[in-house]
């Protein structure tokens, strides 16, 4: 759950800060000047700051088609074969039938007995479902990663792969689900088919998120200040960009999205140049989330609720408002609507595309 992660950030930084310099600490700002830097170099360039302007507005109980309560914390959410699935953070895989907007399935995937461990991440092949779960007890802690056959219910695989904790999405690249393991330093990769893990290798960073656009990886380490694009046929890294705390990220081949604490900024996936910032989001970078189709980019925020942006032109086209305020969570967009959690509320709602 994003809200519990940020706990584990703080302290975390706290204990990579008693090892870094002040100077470098003193250098870092959310907004521009952000840099990228490939491999064979490059420039960084000046980009433009947009305010949340929407050019249209709509109220949220007008766009509402159904609200699912989920216990406990609802979050990261996949769609497979029909079906909406969403993890939740007492280790539950939860199946939604759009058909009827009721709850078909509950599968637990945490085995832990340790009350207060608990892990995230959830992603796809197409035709299962990979989710991290918590194991061990308090003396000794695991987190795995479980293959789901979606039309059995079952769990079919367990990889015992040490994955960090707070990975959300789990991208299907190359036919191998992704993982970060680990304190987030090193990457691998698991076969589809076989469930081997494949490749490995240290990044020299520690990484949080990550997403698949075209022929790389892109990692999101927040702790080290830095986006990270990765060649996976040489598993090396081939470019990044410096961006300070950044977290979730999402892309396409016309841009990688990545949210930081209460901005967004888009890059350039080549290049990891950067295109634009989207300014004065709060907490979007500790409670919100960033889905990203051909025709829209969907950026979900705890206090403005629901904005689309239009990756031709760079513009707020529409934002969706809550008249009571919702928790933060996750975004997921289909053909004919717009998925959202509420952790804290305990909510999934369906609403309607337009």
């Amino acid at each position: 759950m994003k809200s519990k992660v940020q706990i584990y950030f703080a302290f975390t930084l706290f204990l990579s800060a008693c090892g870094s310099s002040a100077t470098q600490e003193s250098n870092l700002t959310e907004l521009p000047p952000v840099t990228s830097t490939s491999l064979s170099s490059t420039t960084p360039t000046s980009i433009p700051e947009i305010l949340p302007t929407p050019a249209s507005t709509s109220l949220f109980n007008s766009r509402v088609l159904a609200t699912i309560k989920i216990f406990k914390e609802p979050d990261e959410m996949v769609f497979v074969d029909g079906y909406l699935w969403t993890k939740t953070a007492d280790g539950h895989l939860i199946q939604i039938d759009p058909a009827t907007n009721t709850i078909t399935a509950d599968i637990k995937v945490d085995t832990t007995t340790d009350n207060f461990h608990y892990c995230q991440g959830l992603g796809t092949d197409g035709n299962h479902i990979w989710v991290c779960s918590a194991g061990g007890d308090l003396d000794i802690r695991t987190t795995d990663i479980m293959r789901v056959d979606p039309e059995s219910k079952s769990i079919v695989e367990t990889i015992k792969i040490n994955k960090v904790f707070d990975q959300l999405d789990l991208p299907f690249f190359r036919n191998q689900i992704w993982v970060l393991t680990d304190n987030g330093n090193k990457l691998a990769g698991i076969d589809a088919s076989t469930n081997e893990t494949l490749n490995s290798m240290d990044l020299d960073a520690r990484c949080f998120q990550l997403t698949a656009v075209d022929n790389f990886l892109f990692a999101s380490c927040k702790l080290d200040n830095v986006i990270l694009q990765i060649d996976v046929e040489k598993m090396e890294v081939t470019a990044q960009a410096t961006l300070k705390s950044p977290g979730v990220i999402a892309g396409d081949e016309k841009g990688i999205w990545v949210a930081l604490d209460n901005s967004i900024v888009r890059l350039e996936p080549n290049t990891l140049n950067p295109v634009a910032t989207f300014t004065n989001l709060p907490r979007i970078g500790s409670s919100g989330d960033i889905f990203v189709t051909k025709e829209a980019v969907w950026v979900r925020q705890e206090d403005n609720f629901l904005y689309r942006i239009d990756p031709a032109t760079n513009q707020i086209i529409e934002q969706i408002v809550v008249t009571e305020k919702l928790a933060g969570g996750s975004v997921l967009v289909t053909t004919d609507s717009i998925w959202i959690t509420a952790y804290d509320d305990n909510l999934l709602m369906r609403l309607s595309y337009k």
